[in-house]
């Protein structure tokens, strides 16, 4: 972005205030390189910045005086610093209060709609644009008129983040993305974590392939951006949101997406809409269970036949045994409708101001027609053992959606599938004895299911692939050597004198990284913690490509040898051989210098470097301190050739383990099942088909 374009906001960033992490994490630079800034700056021709007058607490900086001076001398890492500085403090309470962040939300929404630049109009020509965008001021026109003589800023704030961000619908969700920090329980009270708004879009998207999506409840909008966010969510991207001061925020969200939104009347939810709620909603502080319940019953009774809706809510309300008989019998109630299908019991951790409070899903839809009243019942999955990062486990995703989606089939199909998580609750069982729904639960009896030979033809290929498979030679050599003095030193004295170079990792959104198919060339390789510490495979996790270009264009990727290190946590790290990795934080790189020509004495290896970072014990967390072992320059060579190979070998290995695994389980399967019956070797069958 040029330069200049960061001029006219000058007078929006007047009234922000920044801390020094404030301006290290804007400027892409560690917390004490901005101390050091102060320290050698204090005087000369560019001085950095004084504080304001604060009498309590860090200092403060004004944003304005911060986001000149960064411009004058072009220190830090991130050209948009100025934008950025904007996102950030667009949350933050001004003198008395106010806050922007609803007439900047408006004026997104205005630049996705006129798709013109802001500025370049006349205050007069922003309110008519907001009044022919909104005439009955459901939900920006009052805002974009109260900003009153701040509304030229506030447009070339507007401009200026929808250029940074690359859309005004992204730059509303930057804006959004620092709401934990700024302390708006406004938008942060009863939030989702990441991973339950990823589970929901994805049962939406397996449920109902709907082209408008209802919410009679939405909060600020997260369930309802992550399914219309969703490549394949919905057809066409149709959001219904009621009339509400509540509710502006949530359709102005959208709207900046560019995405459809219409008023949801009460008792006209459209046949072909499928309704989404969370309970309670963002920004409402935790209700009780029979509350809860009421207003899952409210949304039980807006459906209309064929119609189908998801519900999240706290799990001690939708299926944990009741805390009262009024609970209970609100429950029941419910469960009478039979309009239930499928309740997931969630792990707890994702409501992210509660962190042990458990939720659960429901999948709402039709009673199945054919069958009797007292023969009727749901499914009831439990995942209350699962833990999830950014995202629930794509092998855990794809199996709950596959049995959600069997629920809600005819009985002969629900009788016919092999359900992982989900098992089976009659309905008058449950009803008669009450407490939990997943204490009240049991496996299906299935009808045996031939798969045609599958399994027979699996297990011999796997079990022939592994009797012929040859190992990789080490051709390792050694003879002994003389005992001389181990020399190391400690990490950060190497990357003091450029032995190595450390590098920081991306702050992705969570929304970016998704499970990573083989060899998509759309996709960048995402590497972080959870690789390091063996909580996700190797190459399982990515980010795409296109977008990563677009929201961190000076990102850099890994170059093969490169170390990737974490400390959280505890130390871990391990050599990426291929190269071309985005590293997310807090994870970062240690590049190793390539040797010299006429490099002799000690040298230090990727390798090996990864290995001593590894054994530190699981408190060290001050990296600089490691200390790390060098080898001598004329072994430096045939070492790394050596663990070069012992890694192919180690690699094989792995493979051959999975190999094994995948043999061992096909093969209790499929003789569980009786499509798979041993012959020979003492089995009682002869070798036939």
């Amino acid at each position: 972005m040029d330069p200049t374009s960061t001029r006219p906001a000058r007078s929006v960033l007047d009234d922000l205030t920044l801390s020094l992490p404030d301006i290290a994490l804007t400027a892409g630079v560690q917390r004490p390189v901005v101390s050091m800034w102060r320290t050698r700056h204090a005087g000369g021709p560019h001085p950095f910045p004084p504080p304001v007058a604060d009498d309590a607490g860090p200092p403060r900086f004004r944003a304005s005086d911060v986001v000149a001076w960064v411009e004058r001398t072009g220190l830090g890492k991130n050209p948009h610093f100025a934008a950025d500085v904007a996102v950030r403090g667009v949350l933050d309470a001004r003198p008395g209060g106010a806050r922007p962040t609803d007439g900047l939300l408006a004026l997104l929404c205005l630049r996705a709609y006129g798709e013109v630049a802001l500025a370049d109009l006349s205050p007069d020509d922003v309110l008519d644009l907001a009044d022919e965008l909104d005439p009955d001021d459901e939900f920006l026109y009052r805002e974009v008129a109260a900003l009153g003589a701040s509304l030229p800023a506030t447009c070339a704030l507007a401009d200026l983040m929808a250029s940074a961000a690359y859309s005004p619908g992204r730059a509303a969700e930057a804006v959004l993305a620092d709401r934990h920090r700024a302390g708006r329980l406004d938008l942060t009270r009863s939030a989702l974590a990441p991973a339950v708004l990823d589970l929901v879009a994805r049962v939406v998207e397996a449920v109902a392939q709907a082209d408008v999506v209802a919410s009679p409840a939405p909060g600020c909008g997260d369930l309802l951006h992550a399914i219309l966010a969703a490549p394949d969510a919905v057809d066409v991207p149709t959001a219904m949101v009621p009339r509400g001061e509540g509710r502006r925020l949530a359709r102005r969200r959208l709207v900046a997406h560019g995405w459809d939104v219409r008023t949801l009347e009460d008792g006209d939810l459209p046949t072909e809409a499928v309704v989404v709620c969370q309970v309670p909603e963002v920004g409402v502080a935790d209700v009780s269970d029979e509350e809860a319940l009421a207003r899952v019953d409210e949304v039980v009774l807006s459906l209309g036949p064929g119609q189908r809706a998801v519900v999240v809510g706290p799990a001690s309300a939708l299926v944990e045994a009741a805390s009262s008989p009024s609970v209970e019998s609100a429950r029941s109630a419910l469960l009478r409708t039979h309009r239930l299908r499928t309740a997931v019991l969630l792990p707890p951790g994702l409501v992210t101001d509660r962190s042990r409070q458990r939720l659960a899903l429901w999948v709402l839809g039709d009673a199945h027609p054919d069958v009797a009243i007292e023969d009727r019942w749901t499914m009831v999955a439990d995942l209350s053992d699962v833990r999830p990062g950014a995202a629930f486990d794509r092998a855990v995703l794809d199996d709950l959606l596959t049995d959600v989606v069997a629920s809600l089939d005819s009985a002969d199909a629900v009788r016919a599938h092999s359900f992982r998580f989900a098992r089976f609750a009659r309905l008058p069982q449950v009803l008669a004895r009450g407490g939990s729904l997943v204490e009240s639960a049991r496996e299906l009896v299935q009808v045996p299911r031939d798969d045609g030979g599958a399994s027979t033809v699996r297990v011999r290929e796997l079990a022939e692939r592994l009797d012929g498979e040859t190992r990789p030679a080490l051709d390792v050599s050694v003879r002994r050597g003389v005992a001389t003095p181990v020399r190391d030193a400690m990490l950060g004295v190497l990357v003091d004198d450029g032995r190595a170079r450390r590098l920081p990792g991306l702050r992705l959104d969570p929304s970016m990284v998704v499970p990573a198919p083989e060899r998509d060339p759309a996709l960048t390789r995402v590497l972080g913690p959870e690789e390091l510490l063996g909580d996700a495979a190797w190459g399982s996790r990515a980010v795409d490509r296109l977008r990563l270009v677009a929201e961190h264009a000076d990102a850099r990727l890994t170059e093969p040898g490169d170390v990737v290190v974490t400390t959280t946590p505890r130390p871990a790290a391990a050599v990426d051989r291929d190269g071309f990795s985005a590293v997310v934080y807090p994870a970062w790189v240690l590049r190793v210098r390539a040797p010299d020509g006429d490099d002799v004495g000690h040298r230090l290896l990727p390798e090996v470097l990864a290995r001593e970072i590894a054994a530190q014990a699981p408190d060290a967390k001050r990296w600089r301190s490691w200390r790390v072992r060098l080898l001598p320059a004329d072994q430096a060579a045939p070492v790394e050739r050596a663990l070069d190979a012992v890694a192919d070998r180690a690699a094989a290995a792995r493979r051959e383990l999975a190999r094994l695994e995948e043999l061992a389980a096909t093969l209790v399967d499929g003789v569980a099942s009786g499509v798979v019956r041993l012959v020979g070797s003492g089995g009682q069958d002869e070798a036939t088909e």
